[in-house]
């Protein structure tokens, strides 16, 4: 199949408005350069720890708890690989959300530090057990995929014929959420996930806040963890058409706060897609209302899911995550299309 002939094609099953102006996108060009960069330059033991067939079980499985994961981990790179490294996840994501990303690896050395205090071992507590794993041989005809993994890091993101298909699961957690000692104490990583969720919260009359506020006992968890399917979530929480208008803005803010962590090419995408479909989206609130007491929130539309949950640790550990029904790992648009690729060789 022609490359401009699979991007059209493409395009349209996205349910994009009209046809790209140019066979593939200026930006998964510069992906698919800065990934051969920083294979082309592994030696060949480390290359083959780094990229695996796009058809391999590991292409589709995420985690976010500490541990070791395939691909290259961040500590067998050098200075040179790390910067190579640093120049690939540019061009998939913003500077908010790399800055975002590195900041919770970082904390890694907060975790080591705060429980190894007794003499435990924290070494699992380690900033370099983070792991970029290619599936496919990246370029612009074919389909290939990009994982960044680790502790509260699970970033997914799949190209097929010069374009994005796929950037979920992605999910992005902190712990401590906010730090309480140091020269840092009061900063979170993720505040502003909290913050303009809970904006959006205080801005709710009465009747809408019934509506809103679904469950007493906020869940452990987020609900779409990665044994989880879609049917955990069911119809909820206050509709975006029983909000006012500025409410309806404080909701979109909380969904731009996810998107914009992503490169802005393609974060504009992901929100074109769903600015579609506004108006099917409901907002949950489950937990306690008051700083400090465990909460979980939900937007939910007619696709996507975006989560954010903090109970864990005296509600001191925030996990948050976006899913999409129809594109996680590149979803029915990937399938459908490497389907016609095959039937029309």
């Amino acid at each position: 199949m022609r490359v401009a002939t699979a991007a059209i094609l493409l395009w349209t099953s996205l349910g994009c408005a009209s046809r790209p102006t140019v066979a593939v996108d200026p930006a998964v060009v510069e992906v698919v350069h800065a990934t051969r960069a920083l294979l082309d330059a592994l030696p060949p033991e480390l290359r083959s720890e780094a990229q695996r067939s796009f058809d391999d079980a590991e292409r589709t499985q995420w985690a976010y708890v500490p541990g070791r994961y395939a691909g290259i981990e961040f500590g067998a790179l050098d200075a040179a690989g790390h910067q190579r490294l640093q120049a690939l996840l540019r061009t998939l994501l913003s500077a908010q959300g790399l800055a975002t990303t590195m900041a919770i690896v970082q904390l890694e050395h907060v975790l080591r530090a705060i429980e190894s205090r007794d003499g435990r071992d924290a070494s699992h507590r380690d900033p370099d057990r983070y792991a970029l794993s290619i599936a496919g041989e990246p370029g612009l005809e074919n389909a290939f995929a990009i994982r960044l993994q680790g502790h509260h890091v699970s970033l997914h993101f799949t190209f097929f014929a010069g374009w994005l298909c796929g950037t979920t699961p992605h999910f992005l957690g902190s712990n401590p959420h906010e730090l309480r000692e140091g020269p840092d104490a009061g900063h979170r990583v993720l505040a502003a996930e909290e913050d303009l969720a809970r904006e959006l919260l205080a801005s709710l009359d009465e009747a809408q806040r019934r509506l809103a506020i679904t469950a007493a006992p906020a869940p452990p968890d987020v609900l779409l963890t990665p044994n989880a399917g879609f049917d955990r979530i069911h119809e909820q929480g206050l509709a975006a058409t029983a909000m006012n208008e500025r409410q309806r803005a404080l909701l979109w803010r909380v969904v731009e706060r996810f998107a914009q962590r992503l490169r802005g090419e393609f974060a504009r995408r992901e929100l074109d897609r769903i600015d579609a479909q506004r108006d099917s989206i409901r907002f949950v609130w489950m937990g306690g209302t008051e700083r400090g007491q465990g909460h979980y929130w939900r937007l939910q539309g007619a696709t996507f899911v975006l989560e954010y949950d903090n109970t864990q640790n005296d509600a001191n550990h925030v996990h948050t995550v976006w899913r999409d029904r129809d594109r996680d790992f590149g979803g029915d648009p990937l399938r459908r299309h490497l389907e016609q690729e095959h039937t029309t060789r």
